[in-house]
């Protein structure tokens, strides 16, 4: 498999840059990741999403408008580790490189911004909550992370959004946007020269925008899961929504890397339920289950999940045959070779997609790994290998299901 060409620059503060160098691409994208996210600690939840909206916001207007200005497209996001801002553009890198770094090393906020802003994230949050399947998920997290900032929505929640203010919004940022919790990246049709240059420049702006501080490794804050681990709601649905939650140990303490054992875990849920296997094709010809599933694998401070969540008009023999398709039943060698192409087949389109590479590439260097060997790991990966990890890591789950009946069932 061909491999990134990634230039790597540690600078003094503990501020990192990665230049990606793709000859045969006219197009380029430039950002910024910063460690720190939904999950995170935070004087309120919903505090990193709040701050991704925020630093748009600066004393002369929306930063998109400058972007805009040299033909640069710019948009930021937020997950459970981490908050990314970017820009992709043709030309004018010299012009983009500097706004990267204004936009995120520069804050405005004031109470009527702030106010406004918290309405708008609000109107979101409520959006979201209207969603079936954001209500099974939120009745999974709650089960298993009770408490923590997993158990609420990352837009955190509408006590939170109400008493948030710019001196804690300032708080937050000061806390976690420091120069040891963030990581440069640039990917395009950058010559060697055009890198050296932009990694001299990286220092320049990083020196002048950023708070110099480096930081200690974050460490997982486990919180016991409740002892309630089903729960059954009646809803005004025609189709019932069930969901699987799987609260899955450190990935450390079974051998593990967190992306190795994402993906090797993702790897297992199609395996098993994904719309190639049997037993989805099974499940169709009972009447059990209708659609594809929304199967997700999260590593996060607070602890690791997996979540399962589909749509039924049969929920209790859907959840009956999910649970023992995930349990009990083995997976073919068959079946492991072909997930495993699937997984290398969508590395090597990822090459072909700058924005991908570059934020993979990104997010692999907050956990000091890189794109090159979590490729090269899951080409290696043996059967007895995947299969013993699987094991190990089932072995030391917990299981947790909702149940969000539809009308006839709640009849």
């Amino acid at each position: 498999m061909k491999k990134l060409d990634v230039t790597t620059r540690d600078y003094k503060s503990g501020f990192r840059a990665k230049v990606i160098r793709r000859p045969l691409f006219a197009q380029k994208f430039m950002g910024i990741i910063v460690d720190f996210g939904g999950s995170d600690p935070q004087k309120l939840c919903g505090g990193a999403h709040f701050l991704e909206h925020k630093l748009f916001t600066k004393k002369n207007g929306d930063i998109s408008q400058q972007f805009e200005a040299v033909g640069a497209s710019t948009n930021a996001f937020t997950t459970y580790n981490e908050t990314m801002f970017y820009a992709s553009f043709t030309e004018h890198w010299r012009q983009v490189l500097p706004l990267i770094f204004e936009l995120v090393g520069t804050t405005y906020f004031t109470k009527s911004n702030v106010t406004k802003e918290a309405k708008i994230i609000a109107q979101e949050l409520a959006m979201y909550q209207d969603d079936p399947n954001w209500q099974v998920n939120y009745e999974l997290m709650q089960m298993m992370f009770p408490k923590t900032n997993l158990a609420e929505d990352l837009t955190g929640t509408k006590a939170s959004l109400k008493k948030m203010t710019p001196e804690i919004l300032q708080e937050i940022y000061d806390n976690n946007y420091v120069s040891g919790r963030m990581e440069f990246v640039a990917c395009g049709g950058f010559s060697e020269n055009q890198t050296k240059e932009v990694l001299r420049e990286v220092g320049k702006l990083e020196r002048k925008y950023l708070i110099s501080k480096k930081v200690a490794p974050k460490k997982l804050t486990l919180v016991s899961p409740k002892k309630q681990h089903n729960t059954i709601i009646d809803s005004d649905l025609a189709t019932s929504r069930v969901g699987i939650g799987i609260r899955l140990p450190n990935f450390e303490k079974v051998g593990l890397k967190n992306s190795t054992a994402q993906t090797i875990l993702e790897m297992m849920l199609q395996a098993k339920l994904g719309v190639t296997s049997p037993w989805f094709e099974e499940m169709q010809k009972q009447g059990i289950l209708n659609s594809p599933m929304e199967l997700q694998v999260s590593y996060t401070t607070e602890g690791n999940f997996a979540t399962i969540i589909g749509a039924s008009n049969k929920p209790d023999l859907f959840l009956e045959n999910t649970k023992n398709q995930l349990l009990e039943v083995p997976i073919s060698k068959e079946a492991f070779v072909f997930q495993k192409k699937e997984a290398l087949a969508q590395t090597i389109r990822e090459f072909d997609d700058l924005s991908t590479v570059a934020i993979e590439e990104a997010e692999y260097g907050l956990e000091n790994e890189d794109f090159n060997t979590a490729a090269h790991v899951i080409q290696s990966l043996s059967f007895n290998e995947f299969y013993t990890a699987i094991d190990n890591i089932l072995a030391k789950s917990d299981i947790f299901t909702t149940i969000l009946k539809g009308k006839e069932e709640a009849d």
